[in-house]
C-alpha cells in the first residue's frame, strides 16, 4: 500500500449512528432537523436515543423535557440508520483498501470515548497507511489521565479532536479548561462554542477565556428551536452583531446565520457521506447516492450545485466552492483554516 502522500485525497464523514451521550444538552444539534426538513420540528433523531434508554429515566428527564417544550407538534420518528458494531469496523476496514489518502471524520450522534468499539475502529483507522487525518468530536468530559490511556495505540500524528464546550453540562469548568490545555498538548484540538440563545450573553467571554489559554475556538449558531422559535432566523439584530464578532470565518456566518445558499460544492468529488452500511453518498445533509463502499461508488469529475436550499453542517460547508476558493486548512483538524492571502480580509 501506497502512503498517503501519493495518493489522491478523500474527506469522508462516516455516519456511524451512534447516538448515545452521557451530557444532556438542551441544545443538542442532534435533536435538530436538518436541511430542508428545518422548516417543521416533527421528527427527531434524539427519540431513538431517548428510547434506547428508558430502562435509565432518570438520565434522559431532562432531555425528554427539553424536547417536549419545543416541539409544536410531533408527528413521527424519522427512518434512521442504527448503531451495529459488526457494520461499523467493517466500515473502518474498508477504508484501509480505498485507493485514497483518507481524511475521514467518525460521526456520532453522542460522545465518541465512551464507546469502546468507536474508540477502536478510530484507533485503528489511524494507523491505516492509507490514513490522512481522522477527526473526532467529543464533550472532553474525561480527565487528562484517562485520555491518555484512551490514546493509547493511536498515530497521533494523524488524530485531530473538536470538542464542545457546554456549559450548561460541565460541572468544573475550570477543570475542563485545564484538560484541553492539556489535551491540546498531544493532539489537534478545536474547541467549539454553540450560541442556543440563553448562551449568547456569556459567549464572548467564554471565547476569549480559552483563546487566552491558547486554544483555537470556533462558534456554531444554534439551528433548532427555542421557546416556539426557529433559530437562526429568530436571532435579534444585536444577537447578529454578536455573533458576527465571534464567529470564525466571514463564510461561517454567512451559511451558518444567514443560510446563503450554498451553490457549487466539492461534495461527491473529493468528498462524501459514508453510513454503517457503508453507503456512500454526496453528502450527510442531502443525501443523492454514489454507490456502495463495498460494491464500489463512483465519485464526480467536476463541482455540481448544491440541491438543497442550505447548508449549515459544519462538515459539509467546507466542500462548497466559495470556501475553497476563499480559504485554506491550516492543519489536521477540519476546524483550522484561514483566508487565502489572494483574497482581501474583511
Amino acid at each position: 500500500m501506497s502512503s498517503s502522500a501519493d495518493l489522491p485525497r478523500l474527506k469522508v464523514r462516516f455516519g456511524t449512528g451512534w447516538n448515545t451521550c452521557n451530557y444532556h444538552c438542551e441544545y443538542c444539534v442532534t435533536d435538530q432537523p436538518i436541511g430542508d426538513n428545518a422548516a417543521t420540528p416533527e421528527a427527531l433523531p434524539v427519540l431513538s436515543r431517548l428510547r434506547s434508554a428508558a430502562m435509565e429515566p432518570s438520565r434522559v428527564i431532562r432531555k425528554v423535557a427539553s424536547v417536549a417544550s419545543r416541539l409544536p407538534v410531533l408527528k413521527q420518528e424519522t427512518e434512521t440508520i442504527g448503531w451495529d458494531e459488526a457494520k461499523y469496523l467493517r466500515v473502518i476496514d474498508q477504508f484501509a483498501t480505498l485507493p485514497y489518502s483518507m481524511d475521514v471524520r467518525i460521526g456520532v450522534g453522542g460522545e465518541t470515548f465512551i464507546n469502546k468499539t468507536v474508540v477502536e475502529g478510530a484507533r485503528r483507522l489511524s494507523n491505516h497507511d492509507n490514513t490522512r487525518a481522522v477527526n473526532l468530536i467529543s464533550n472532553l468530559s474525561f480527565s487528562f489521565k484517562q485520555y491518555e490511556r484512551i490514546f493509547q495505540g493511536f498515530d497521533l500524528s494523524r488524530l485531530a479532536l473538536v470538542c464542545s464546550f457546554h456549559p450548561t453540562e460541565i460541572k468544573d469548568i475550570d477543570r475542563w479548561v485545564e484538560t484541553a490545555i492539556e489535551v491540546n498538548q498531544v493532539v489537534d484540538l478545536a474547541i467549539v462554542l454553540v450560541a442556543w440563545p440563553p448562551l449568547m450573553p456569556a459567549l464572548a467571554d467564554h471565547k476569549r477565556r480559552l483563546e487566552d489559554c491558547g486554544l483555537e475556538v470556533f462558534v456554531q449558531a444554534f439551528h433548532g428551536w427555542y421557546e416556539g422559535q426557529k433559530y437562526p432566523e429568530s436571532y435579534s439584530q444585536d444577537d447578529r452583531k454578536r455573533l458576527a464578532n465571534v464567529f470564525y470565518s466571514e463564510h461561517d456566518y454567512e451559511h451558518m446565520v444567514d443560510l446563503k445558499q450554498p451553490g457549487s460544492c466539492y461534495a461527491g468529488v473529493d468528498y462524501v457521506y459514508v453510513d454503517i452500511n457503508g453507503d456512500v453518498w454526496r453528502c450527510g445533509t442531502y443525501k443523492v447516492p454514489q454507490g456502495n463502499l463495498l460494491k464500489g461508488f463512483k465519485l464526480l469529475s467536476e463541482p455540481a450545485p448544491c440541491p438543497g436550499n442550505e447548508c449549515w453542517c459544519d462538515t459539509e460547508n467546507l466542500n462548497t466552492v466559495e470556501f475553497r476558493n476563499q480559504y485554506e486548512m491550516t492543519s489536521l483538524n477540519q476546524h483550522k483554516y484561514k483566508k487565502r492571502a489572494s483574497v482581501s480580509q474583511v
